[in-house]
């Protein structure tokens, strides 16, 4: 949610999203930028959030901006769950946001940690040190992909389909899950565009990627369905895991479901999908998987 167009904010208790990311960067014009900042600042003020709410993170202005510390003063409430820092270049970048933030939770009497990190990996280096940025802070719960800004820094271009977005979607998914942290794909930015976005979220799900950033209230609803095991998984799933538990029962070590012998790493698969079908209708949580 851009946080200079206030009227937005009204809608945020109807989103079914896992968390709402109001945005200071790109899409706030520059003689918006304190427009913004007070909004944000006015609304959380008053913001009354119960047990269930979403978690609110705010997408800061880059250091290399100069407007990054002017931002700072005006969103770190404790009503914050984290911060996406932007044009992340590599690991000691996360470390120098560490220590600032650390600083400003002493300033500010809130415990250390409780400002999590969502970086979104947008340009070619950060792309390679993806490991390493994931692994640079206890805060960093997801790696946050951005696609334009990283083809941008590429020279390259969004095509149909995106064949220059494979490489980095798969090193920011593997170094994500590696370090611990989520993967969350990039938007999709024909709004429009159901069946394109389910075609290119499967795909991003299959890949390993836990979410997607929305861009409206239709992409979170078709996210909640790209991100969640279909109908025949859960049923695949549910076989694999009975069949195991029957074998176990009878006192054989060796589990078949429809023909084929079922290994651990099809159980742990199984499991996962229950693990994650239940997970969501419970009320997914991202500091959590």
């Amino acid at each position: 949610m851009p946080a200079y167009k206030r009227k937005f904010f009204t809608k945020i208790h109807e989103l079914d999203a896992d968390a709402v990311i109001f945005d200071l960067e790109d899409s706030v014009p520059p003689q918006f930028k304190q427009e913004g900042r007070e909004n944000l600042r006015e609304f959380l003020r008053d913001y009354e959030p119960d047990e269930n709410e979403k978690k609110l993170l705010v997408r800061l202005n880059s250091i290399e901006s100069g407007l990054l510390l002017e931002d700072l003063e005006y969103v770190l409430s404790p009503k914050v769950w984290g911060l996406m820092p932007t044009k992340i270049y590599s690991n000691e970048d996360m470390i120098y946001y560490d220590k600032l933030i650390a600083q400003y939770e002493r300033d500010k009497g809130l415990p250390h940690g409780h400002f999590a990190f969502v970086p979104l990996i947008e340009t070619a280096s950060a792309v390679l040190d993806a490991f390493r940025i994931a692994g640079s802070s206890r805060r960093v719960k997801a790696l946050a992909f951005g696609g334009e800004d990283y083809l941008n820094d590429m020279g390259g271009f969004h095509g149909t389909p995106p064949k220059g977005l494979d490489y980095p979607r798969e090193q920011i998914a593997v170094a994500a899950r590696s370090a611990g942290a989520l993967p969350i794909d990039t938007p999709y930015l024909k709004i429009h565009d159901a069946s394109g976005f389910r075609e290119e979220e499967r795909l991003s799900f299959e890949l390993g990627f836990a979410g997607v950033q929305c861009l409206s209230p239709a992409q979170v609803l078709l996210a909640n369905e790209c991100f969640l095991p279909t109908e025949d998984e859960v049923r695949e799933s549910l076989g694999i895991v009975s069949a195991i538990e029957a074998s176990s029962r009878e006192g054989s070590g060796v589990a078949m479901y429809n023909g084929s012998m079922i290994g651990p790493p099809m159980e742990r698969r199984a499991r996962k999908v229950l693990e994650l079908l239940a997970a969501s209708q419970k009320g997914r949580k991202i500091d959590e998987q």
